[in-house]
């Protein structure tokens, strides 16, 4: 059940397992809140969670999506400080939880667990990095695009049909901009054929190169602040 956290793969994952708990979530529960102390890392196992920031304005930016395989807890679990962000459910979901004193217990034991969270560390880090980065942009085109090329792989040149994490709505308020410029946006990357709707969440890229060209601002394109 552990696959997707730092905790997967080979005897690490067997010694780890026994001490996760299961827990069934309603939807629209939040889980923990920004600030609160507790300790608890969880996987997710089915459903989606949002985790997102208060800002002064009494606005919610949403930090990251998670989906099942996904994780999340893991500061307080390595150094039982407060929640860095807030997370919620947006449907039903399923978790195994896991509390700070049972594995700090277990890593006495087991200092091999180390190299494997800091290994993850280290990606939650790079990608909190690269949401930071999507939100610095100066348009709308250039943050659609750069949420949408971070779903492609990093060499991949043609096209590839992705699945779009969650709903235009949501990934408007991800990125930081109102939904109507979002979707003027989007129409303008499948004008200039760079991007096809194929469904709900489903997008055909196109031309992948051109994609990551916007999304850095490498193309007259990037004028467009709607």
């Amino acid at each position: 059940m552990l696959a997707g956290t730092p905790f997967a793969g080979d005897a690490v994952s067997r010694t780890v397992a026994p001490l996760f708990t299961h827990r069934e979530i309603a939807a629209n529960t939040v889980l923990f809140l920004e600030g609160e102390t507790g300790g608890s890392f969880a996987l997710l196992a089915a459903g989606r969670l949002r985790a997102f920031r208060q800002l002064a304005g009494g606005q919610e930016l949403t930090v990251f999506w998670l989906q099942p395989g996904d994780w999340f807890g893991f500061l307080p679990l390595l150094d039982g400080g407060p929640f860095p962000v807030s997370v919620a459910s947006v449907e039903a979901s399923r978790a195994y939880m896991l509390r700070r004193d049972d594995f700090q217990r277990h890593l006495q034991s087991h200092p091999e667990l180390c190299s494997h969270l800091l290994a993850h560390l280290a990606k939650r880090f790079r990608t909190c990095l690269d949401q930071l980065g999507t939100l610095g942009r100066p348009g709308v085109l250039p943050r659609l695009a750069a949420a949408i090329s971070s779903l492609v792989p990093p060499d991949h040149r043609g096209r590839i049909d992705i699945e779009l994490p969650m709903s235009q709505v949501e990934l408007a308020r991800t990125i930081g901009v109102a939904p109507e410029n979002l979707s003027r946006a989007m129409s303008r990357l499948a004008r200039d054929g760079v991007v096809r709707r194929l469904g709900h969440r489903h997008l055909a890229v196109l031309d992948a190169a051109r994609l990551r060209e916007l999304a850095h601002g490498d193309s007259p394109m990037h004028d467009d602040r709607q």
